[in-house]
């Protein structure tokens, strides 16, 4: 039997094609679902693995991650390396990551899914929200703040690590909880067991709030947002080897260790998402506009982001990380 997949695609017509030409060369049938796939074949970068998380939602369905440009974390092989990776899928040689999958439950409906944090903020960045955070049914607080997330241990590094939160090693079977820029010192981030339930209800704002996914997915919150582990894992097929969080990590301390957070926020963001204009970050980090103009202005000066013209219209210029 053909291995089904489901693909995952955030390029150009070109990049398509040539994905379908090397399904079809080694015998591989593109299916509709990725409910229905062997395993799902996200072509991009980060970002597109994380739109994949999505989509698995509860689904027990590996995912292979294919770079497009600078590889990633999550990325596995690079496009040019595509045909020879399936060969290795084929044979069955490669080695599966599992890593903890949130699942976050809005006003008792709509569900998202997420690899590294689930975050609920004001759909106007710098603004205040109220909120009150309970886990497992006991209440802990009522804070106001820009905004709170609950983290993985993958995650840990990125968005709640910029926000004051602590570095967490992969398999450690917990959770934590991060308010953002409270205004009450008091409230810090919470480490706790990830068998535990966080319910985050009272939301309210002068805007409307959401919880978003992984940087990506959107969900108008009315009042309330429970969060906790996924009775399934992320599985990410690793065909070649990739460097261990604790190498990337001391690598960031390394070569960043005198950054802002802003910065670092701001890098984490370019690398998961590629490039994008201070407007978009301003939105995807939901810091103010200039704070995000002089993290950049870091970045570029350090070496880690490049400026570059749209091609479109040289007036507008957008900012990406350098591998």
């Amino acid at each position: 039997m053909p291995l089904k997949v489901y693909v995952v695609y955030r390029n150009s017509a070109s990049e398509i094609d040539e994905v379908r030409e090397l399904l079809t060369a080694h015998e591989m049938k593109e299916v509709t679902e990725p409910c229905s796939a062997d395993f799902v074949l996200a072509i991009g970068d980060d970002r597109s693995v994380l739109d994949a998380v999505q989509l698995v939602g509860e689904k027990d369905v590996p995912i292979l991650g294919a770079s497009v440009g600078s590889s990633g974390y999550l990325t596995s092989v690079s496009l040019e390396d595509l045909g020879a990776a399936l060969s290795v899928v084929e044979r069955g040689e490669y080695e599966v990551a599992t890593y903890t999958k949130l699942k976050g439950v809005i006003d008792g409906s709509t569900s998202l899914y997420a690899l590294n944090e689930i975050a609920v903020f004001p759909s106007r960045s710098a603004a205040l929200m109220r909120y009150e955070l309970s886990i497992d049914g006991e209440r802990i607080w009522s804070d106001r703040a820009d905004g709170v997330l609950v983290s993985t241990p993958l995650g840990s590094t990125a968005y709640a690590l910029s926000a004051g939160g602590v570095i967490v090693f992969e398999n450690a079977p917990i959770l934590e909880v991060v308010p953002v820029n409270s205004v009450d010192a008091s409230k810090r981030p919470l480490v706790i067991p990830d068998t535990s339930k966080v319910e985050l209800s009272g939301i309210s704002s002068r805007y409307p709030c959401e919880a978003i996914a992984d940087g990506g997915t959107r969900v108008k919150v009315k009042d309330r947002v429970e969060i906790y582990k996924s009775e399934t894992p992320v599985k990410i097929m690793k065909v070649y080897s990739r460097p261990s969080v604790r190498e990337t990590l001391r690598d960031i301390v390394e070569e960043a260790s005198d950054m802002p957070p802003s910065a670092k926020f701001v890098l984490k963001m370019l690398e998961i998402k590629g490039s994008m204009s201070v407007r978009e970050l301003v939105e995807a980090t939901r810091l103010p506009e200039r704070t995000v103009r002089y993290a950049i202005s870091e970045l570029v000066k350090r070496g880690f982001v490049r400026k570059v013209v749209n091609l479109r219209d040289a007036r507008q210029f957008y900012y990406e990380a350098i591998a």
